[in-house]
């Protein structure tokens, strides 16, 4: 009976927050916003004490959701990719029907009335994104240093078996999976269903910290099925996803082995498309063990080698040259290739004794063939040999550049550094020439920018002061693809865990100007590739000192095109508003060009908070205005006169926003006036800082005018709001 209340509040919980998901209740408000990271805070709290309850709970609203989408979104024909692909995956495998029981009132119920399929796609993303997250930080906060253990019902039910436990986790695993493979739908729904596979991915990877067995018995299961099949169905309808799964698990140096003690016992008797398949997910399954677990792969540098490890990845090598040879193809060598580079990467006294045969020291017989291999790589990535082999060549040494980043630099004798540098010149010959961008094809846009993106950072982190490719990056010039390159380079600089070694982003600084000008640039392009749906308007002052941008429309330009530009766009206002300082660095420069440097800087964010076609990108620029109002950031503006510098600035924003305002020009002006109201808070706090001389500059005609309209936005609202409170008082009479 004590155990009957706590359960019944959490199943009520529970209940609440499917009934103010998105997909139940529409677009959401700031109101439901703050009630939804309310009930999300609350279910990650109790899950420490009832972990099962709250799992199985969440896994049965995602199941919901799924059903609701599967039975609205079969209408939109726009979406009808991502309908079908959420039907295939939920019509063999879910335990429900789309009319199936559920809370009254629950996802699986009706959506609100002149509720559009267009708003339930949205609705339905974000339904889902809120709930994997919620999932994620349950199972990491249970997860977190515990040992492995299945999902236990604590203090539920004595009825409450192993069995259940077990459903617990294949019914989630289940869930998750679908989301692993989710189709982009709809062109614009493309970045959203990219959130959902990164979360659906964290998930994964949550659950199999402590359930790993569960989650390894899945994939050995797969794995005996397609070895043990004859039938040359599997070759026309190949299902390898539960094989994919192996990309997404917590792996450490043990679990590691294991797994590839699994794979070798298979390989051979796996169909190429399957084998395909597992060779991708266990190459980044090593790399998820060497982000997860550095250390081990840094002692596995030393002098001590595993020898178990040692024995699978030669095995391992050799089924892979064996299946090299039989498909030999360039389609297949860009798979094969990489994968066995990783190997000899985890197996450094194999490779330290190939690069010593170069130099005349014997090569033991069963380390010619590996020999064979890098030798092979290293003739590819020279600039007269085949394109294909080239490229393929070129994959597998970023992978080899990449994993030098995970041993210390002043290590310099170890042996993937003498490598590295064998190949390094070949590789940015080939990656980083702006007269000819590196390119395998408009299928591989994405896996194009990631390679580079790797060399990039692993010739940052390994010679920080080579600026080959850094300069190629910079250049406003250069193909907007290493434009992306740089900035994405940047953000994960800033924001991935730094091994000891790597150098800050710091180094960096003394490329403000190059990066302003990259952020004016794309500003002006995306502007261009936007005039159709809403003419851009700079800032209205007294001092009419700002850049006018022009507002052409380009009539040879792509939808295609304008999409990468605005997520270029987004991403450098994301990279201000993670590190500021990247655009306010000033060193060497007189103070009046870092004021207009600074103007022309902030000018273009406001510009961009005021676009209402970009709703993402002007929400950035909103909390990049942010932080550079931060009374620290304030004094980089014009570190020679930072008082006078901030009246011209800050009054020209609250200028502009108040304007806009007060002419109803931005939509969510409830969420605006909140900014408002920080920003006017970072000025007090920058102004008290310089209380002595607070008031000079701030007698320029613009101050007054941004006062004023502070003044008219002030009273308007609180005149709407009196409105409306008379109205209710007046109908509750």
């Amino acid at each position: 009976m004590s155990n009957q209340k706590p359960v019944e509040w959490v199943t009520a919980l529970l209940l609440r927050f499917e009934e103010q998901l998105p997909c139940r209740i529409g677009p959401q408000t700031l109101h439901s916003r703050l009630n939804a990271a309310q009930n999300k805070e609350s279910l990650v709290h109790i899950s420490r004490f009832k972990f099962s309850l709250v799992i199985s709970g969440l896994t049965k609203t995602l199941q919901k959701i799924n059903e609701s989408a599967v039975r609205i979104l079969s209408m939109n024909s726009s979406c009808s990719s991502l309908g079908s692909s959420m039907n295939a995956n939920s019509s063999g495998n879910s335990g429900c029907s789309p009319s199936g029981p559920g809370p009254a009132g629950g996802p699986s119920g009706p959506p609100p009335k002149d509720y559009s399929s267009d708003f339930f796609e949205k609705g339905y993303y974000e339904s889902l994104l809120i709930v994997l997250d919620t999932l994620e930080k349950c199972l990491s906060c249970s997860g977190s240093g515990a040992p492995e253990s299945s999902l236990s019902m604590e203090g539920y039910s004595s009825s409450y078996t192993k069995y259940d436990d077990a459903m617990n986790v294949k019914l989630l695993l289940r869930e998750i999976c679908q989301f692993l493979d989710l189709g982009g739908g709809c062109s614009e729904s493309y970045i959203m269903t990219a959130r959902i596979r990164n979360l659906a991915s964290k998930v994964l990877f949550a659950l199999s910290v402590n359930n790993f067995n569960a989650v390894f018995s899945r994939i050995s299961g797969r794995l005996q099925e397609l070895s043990s099949s004859n039938s040359s169905s599997e070759e026309n309808l190949p299902d390898h996803a539960d094989i994919e799964l192996i990309q997404h698990i917590h792996l450490d140096l043990a679990r590691l082995i294991r797994l590839l003690n699994e794979v070798n016992s298979k390989f051979r008797s796996l169909k190429k498309s399957a084998n395909t398949a597992l060779m991708t997910s266990l190459e980044r399954a090593i790399w998820n063990w060497m982000d997860a677990y550095p250390h081990e792969f840094i002692e596995l540098q030393g002098a001590s080698s595993n020898e178990e490890l040692n024995r699978c990845c030669e095995t391992l090598f050799e089924h892979l040259d064996n299946f090299g040879e039989n498909k030999n193809n360039a389609k297949y060598r860009s798979i094969v290739w990489p994968l066995q580079m990783m190997l000899l990467v985890l197996t450094p006294k194999v490779l330290e004794e190939i690069y010593n045969a170069d130099n005349g020291a014997p090569c033991s017989a069963k380390h010619i063939r590996k020999k064979q291999y890098v030798d092979t790589v290293k003739r590819a990535l020279s600039p007269h040999e085949n394109k294909a082999l080239r490229e393929a060549a070129a994959v597998a040494c970023v992978k080899l550049c990449k994993s030098a980043t995970y041993i210390n630099i002043k290590d310099s004798n170890n042996v993937i550094f003498s490598l590295v540098k064998t190949v390094i010149n070949d590789l940015k010959n080939l990656l980083f020439k702006a007269d000819r961008p590196f390119s395998r094809g408009a299928g591989y846009t994405k896996e194009d920018a990631d390679l580079m993106i790797d060399c990039f950072l692993a010739n940052f982190r390994i010679n920080p002061h080579n600026n080959d490719t850094l300069k190629v990056c910079l250049n406003t010039q250069s193909p907007p693809s290493y434009h992306h390159v740089l900035v994405s380079s940047l953000l994960r600089i800033i924001k991935q865990p730094r091994l000891a070694w790597w150098p800050q982003i710091s180094m960096l600084y003394n490329k403000s100007s190059e990066l302003r000008a990259m952020f004016i640039e794309t500003l002006n392009r995306v502007t261009q590739g936007y005039t159709t749906h809403t003419p851009l308007k700079m800032i209205q002052s007294f001092n009419i000192r700002e850049k006018v941008y022009p507002l052409k429309f380009t009539k040879g330009s792509t939808s295609e095109d304008c999409g990468f530009q605005k997520n270029l766009l987004l991403s450098i206002v994301r990279l201000i508003h993670d590190d500021p300082i990247l655009m306010l660095n000033s060193q060497g420069r007189l103070g009046r060009d870092i004021q207009n440097s600074t103007l022309e800087l902030i000018n273009g964010l406001v510009s961009l908070v005021q676009q209402p076609s970009m709703p993402d990108v002007a929400m950035e620029a909103m909390e990049a205005l942010l932080v550079l109002h931060i009374p620290d950031n304030i004094d980089k503006w014009n570190p020679e006169a930072p008082v006078p510098t901030f009246w011209d600035i800050s009054s020209q924003v609250l200028f502009s926003m108040s304007q806009k305002l007060i002419q109803h020009q931005i939509i969510n002006y409830t969420d605006t006036l909140k900014w408002l109201r920080k920003i006017l808070e970072c000025r007090n706090q920058f102004l008290v800082r310089h209380r002595e001389y607070a008031n000079v500059g701030s007698q320029i005609p613009i101050c007054r005018q941004a006062h004023i309209k502070l003044e008219v936005i002030s009273y308007s609202f609180v005149l709407i709001l009196l409105n409306l409170f008379l109205f209710y008082i007046g109908n509750d009479r």
